[in-house]
């Protein structure tokens, strides 16, 4: 997949450039409809809408599956060192400003917030098409606010065009990002609709529980609980969601839509248009030629990009998880025998390989189109499902001033009894723990894991080895003594192309 790297300041250039034309000609130019012109009707305001999902939907590994890495659930393997080598820099927590997976990720999230500010510039709610459409694309720019301030902490705050000479912004301040959150998303409820209001061919839009789940959950990242508590119970008594009952078909395209999901990133079932697929399994799929599926069903094209962690499966099997360990991950053992497959090229794994094989948000055979696109997949991504709704509310219940441990639990243990676990009877601070735990367990591999040890202060913790030692996939390992999270580590580094490109942008410390 080409993915183009385009900064902030560059990117507004670009679009300056090509839509600044009539200042210099005295005609407009035939076939272009210039940005002035455009948004008059409501079918242009819904292209201009999609424009925002096609910024969700492009460089997908960059923003998500990478941001694996970070966390310790996943590692950096390959064909071999420097095959993965900005990856490798995550996982070992070795990375710079100069890292361009870091770089995609921040330039992502701007050109979300740029065609979003485009739209709620130029749009009026004249009609119910443009109501909505407005609210969609507050929730976006709150959704990508979020990551960043989440990631980068006091990233630029943009909310409208900028002209040229704006372009270099300062950094913007903390509390001024989540209050623009918080308003982006309290303006955007009221004008959604229901989930169960979506027509067939919407039905991967932003929908009323979207935006009420996503801004329960940036009270619960700034621990304004009671909000938190209060905003995920309107989502939980809608009555609109459902857990799935079985697991292991979470992150698989029987799935996609279904009463669990609140947002998903949809990619295309026909995918002889290549572009609206993602390339997941050709990154981060079991490592060819070393994978044999056997009777597993998953495609055996894969990179090794973000792989799993023994550390993980081991987790689960002290804990007796046996229904989520099944639907997240396998070990080489399982593979073999269940399944007869193997991993191994004369007696030795991939590189970065310690025999556990990655199942969720993995491709299989029977959802890809054949070997002509054997790198890419329709499948979507998940985004936010119930689970999480659910497990949030329960965090939220547990740490507000006046807890509500028997709801917490019940939430909690709504979601065990799908993984077939026995309910949790804790309280308190100890509840608290549990339900970290629950996160892990259930969310693996979604994209979140880093960012709860970050909000929990447990990432230095957690994350202090990581990186240290590399298996070099034939039972010795490449030792790096300077890996693993650092102070400066709470905070990613603005890129260094950004600072280079905008001097009132001030690094974060230690960078």
């Amino acid at each position: 997949m080409n993915t183009k790297i385009i900064t902030l300041g560059s990117l507004l250039w670009a679009i300056f450039l090509a839509t600044g034309c009539s200042d210099f000609l005295d005609t407009e130019q035939r076939g272009v409809t210039s940005q002035e012109a455009f948004y008059r009707t409501d079918q242009e305001v819904e292209e201009a809408l999609y424009a925002v999902y096609n910024k969700m939907q492009g460089d997908n590994l960059n923003t998500f599956q990478f941001k694996n890495l970070l966390s310790d659930d996943a590692t950096a393997g390959g064909g071999g060192r420097g095959d993965n080598a900005q990856g490798e820099e995550l996982d070992e927590y070795r990375f710079g400003s100069s890292n361009s997976i870091l770089r995609s990720m921040f330039t992502k999230y701007y050109q979300m917030i740029y065609t979003a500010n485009l739209l709620i510039d130029r749009v009026k709610p004249e009609s119910e098409v443009r109501k909505i459409a407005l609210a969609e694309a507050k929730a976006f720019r709150a959704y990508a606010y979020f990551e960043l301030v989440t990631l980068w902490g006091p990233a630029p705050l943009v909310t409208r065009p900028l002209n040229p000479d704006e372009y270099a912004q300062p950094n913007g301040k903390v509390e001024d990002i989540w209050a623009q959150i918080e308003q982006d998303l309290r303006e955007a409820i009221p004008d959604l609709p229901l989930k169960s209001r979506l027509s067939a061919a919407k039905k991967g839009n932003i929908s009323k529980g979207t935006a009420q789940a996503w801004l329960g959950k940036a009270y619960l990242y700034q621990k304004k609980y009671d909000e938190a508590a209060a905003e995920l119970e309107e989502v939980i008594q809608s009555g609109e969601y459902d857990l799935n009952p079985d697991f292991s078909t979470l992150t698989r395209r029987s799935s996609e839509f279904g009463s669990e999901s609140l947002f998903e990133i949809s990619y295309a079932d026909d995918l002889s248009t290549i572009t609206e697929g993602t390339s997941v399994v050709a990154y981060c799929g079991p490592r060819t030629p070393w994978f044999k599926a056997g009777s597993s069903g998953i495609t055996e094209t894969g990179w090794g990009w973000t792989g799993s962690r023994m550390e993980l499966y081991d987790a689960f099997v002290a804990a007796g998880e046996v229904v989520r360990r099944k639907g997240t991950l396998m070990s080489e053992q399982e593979l073999m025998e269940d399944f007869g497959g193997s991993f191994r090229i004369d007696g030795n794994l991939p590189y970065g390989s310690d025999g556990s094989i990655r199942i969720k948000h993995g491709t299989f055979v029977d959802e890809t189109p054949g070997e002509a696109y054997h790198t890419i997949s329709g499948m979507n991504f998940r985004i936010t499902r119930y689970a999480d709704v659910l497990l949030m509310a329960a965090e939220a219940h547990n740490r507000k001033p006046s807890p509500d441990d028997v709801r917490a639990l019940a939430y909690v243990n709504r979601v065990r009894t799908r993984a077939e676990m026995p309910a949790r009877t804790s309280t308190g601070d100890q509840l608290f723990e549990d339900i970290k735990q629950e996160r892990r367990f259930e969310l693996a591999f979604e994209f979140v894991r880093h960012q709860d040890l970050i909000r929990w202060g447990d990432a230095q913790r957690v994350l202090a080895d990581k990186g240290k030692k590399i298996p070099r996939g034939d039972g010795t390992f490449l030792e790096f003594p300077d890996a693993g999270f650092k102070e400066r580590h709470w905070l990613l580094p603005f890129p260094e192309n950004e600072m280079n490109v905008n001097p009132n942008l001030v690094q974060n410390p230690g960078w």
